[in-house]
């Protein structure tokens, strides 16, 4: 069966789904409601949506087929006149069973439609299973707290990767393409701990002392960039464009079985942080170098990294945002942060409206659409059936806390920055000193020597 495009709109009372099926005979379309439900079918399509709240077929109730533009458009009565249905934009949603919406409704997490038979459920997280509670509780949760990679189980070209470590063989000739992003030697014969490894050395051998001092000293060019408003797409509760509404559909129909909820979350951080990173370094415009650009920052993507701890995942981002970018200034990598944190507080439907630009982003690149399908597809999808507002609320207000030191970051950029400044006052000096010499000379009167010397 083929899922049909469709799009949902709501007034006080009503429920409006219209659905585009080209070229059905009208004798074959099948409408049912239950609840809470709609079913419709007309060869070859099929369609079913769960709605949050219940509705009903009623006086007002209909449905009309414009064999013009072959479009349905049904029209469905609220079982409580009034009540505002949430997120019915967010369409990948709508395609979830009663049971999926339940789960994400009481434990923020969806359970898996299919499972691997044989396969063994990661339960060593029970202990963020109860801080991502106690965080969709709005209680103090805690994003500081440690996780040890199990190392030592992983087998020679049986190495995971891409969104909660569920893919491999993706990468296997990465280094036979144009793949400028990746900085992992061997994706499938990594572990986590060698990737780490690797990224630091990578970070630490790319980071220009030069570069750095210099952005530090004439940053007439950057100061801009700090100062810049971002549009308000993700300062406030953002609408979809029906491109995006599109996409969302055409998403891969999965729930996913989170093994390390935190990683996930902290990992979401990271790419937020190299797409705002780039918004900000070119004044709120994404470039055609966008993608490498984000994915040259962006730990998840540039190695395979799983973080685990908030300020573990920032300090990763400011050495980046140091060595990779095009203006490295501690300033504009702070701002950068600050925008996650904005991007946070508005919830969920802000950072899928990033994400599914990410994915914009990403897919059309005849390269690195690789990282869509490790990465960002299943982002979309989480971020609307598994995702929690109060979860990534709770992480905006500790990245509000959260103070990154520039000592943290492992360059010395404190000491950097006091030899550039006692540079310049030493250039200043030399220069007034010089102009206090010329200036001297010209106020001199010359000595004429007279025309005729007497003897």
């Amino acid at each position: 069966m083929i899922l049909p495009k469709f799009s949902v709109r709501q007034d006080d009372d009503r429920v409006y789904v219209t659905i585009h099926v080209a070229h059905v005979r009208t004798q074959t379309i099948e409408l049912d409601i239950d609840g809470d439900q709609l079913k419709f079918s007309a060869s070859p399509y099929y369609l079913r949506l769960t709605f949050p709240g219940k509705v009903i077929e009623d006086e007002d109730s209909n449905a009309k087929f414009d064999a013009g533009t072959g479009d349905i458009l049904v029209t469905l009565s609220k079982q409580t006149p009034g009540e505002h249905f949430e997120n019915l934009d967010l369409l990948t949603s709508l395609l979830a069973t009663r049971r999926e919406q339940e789960n994400v409704a009481t434990n923020g997490v969806a359970r898996p439609m299919i499972e691997e038979i044989g396969g063994t459920v990661d339960n060593s997280d029970e202990g963020i299973d109860e801080l991502l509670e106690r965080a969709r509780l709005d209680e103090d949760f805690d994003w500081e707290m440690p996780q040890q990679l199990e190392l030592g189980e992983l087998q020679v070209g049986s190495a995971k990767y891409g969104f909660n470590q569920q893919y491999m063989g993706y990468l296997t000739h990465v280094h036979s393409t144009a793949n400028e992003i990746n900085e992992v030697v061997d994706p499938d014969h990594s572990t986590p701990d060698t990737r780490r490894q690797h990224r630091i050395a990578c970070e630490n051998a790319k980071f220009d002392q030069e570069y750095y001092m210099e952005n530090y000293l004439n940053d007439e060019d950057i100061q801009p960039l700090i100062k810049h408003q971002l549009s308000n797409d993700t300062l406030s509760d953002p609408e979809f464009t029906a491109a995006e509404q599109q996409t969302m559909v055409n998403l891969p129909s999965k729930t996913l079985l989170i093994s390390n909820k935190q990683a996930v979350y902290l990992g979401m951080v990271d790419l937020l942080f190299a797409y705002s990173l780039e918004l900000r370094s070119h004044l709120g415009e994404l470039t055609v170098e966008s993608a490498w650009a984000i994915g040259a920052v962006s730990s998840t993507l540039s190695n395979l990294e799983q973080f685990s701890s908030l300020r573990e995942t920032c300090v990763a981002g400011y050495r980046r945002g140091l060595a990779y970018t095009l203006y490295r200034h501690w300033d504009l990598c702070e701002r950068a942060f600050d925008d996650v944190r904005v991007i946070c507080q508005n919830g969920r439907r802000a950072i899928l409206k990033v994400f599914l630009e990410l994915k914009r982003v990403f897919d059309e690149h005849d390269v690195y659409y690789v990282y869509s399908k490790l990465f960002l597809d299943d982002y979309c999808v989480w971020l609307q059936v598994g995702a929690s507002d109060q979860v990534v609320k709770s992480l905006a207000d500790k990245l509000a806390q959260l103070d990154v030191e520039q000592e943290e970051v492992g360059w010395d950029l404190d000491a950097l920055e006091d030899r550039v400044l006692m540079s310049s006052d030493s250039e200043a000096e030399d220069e007034a000193e010089e102009k206090g010499q010329e200036e001297e000379e010209q106020n001199e009167e010359p000595t004429r020597r007279p025309l005729i010397e007497i003897l």
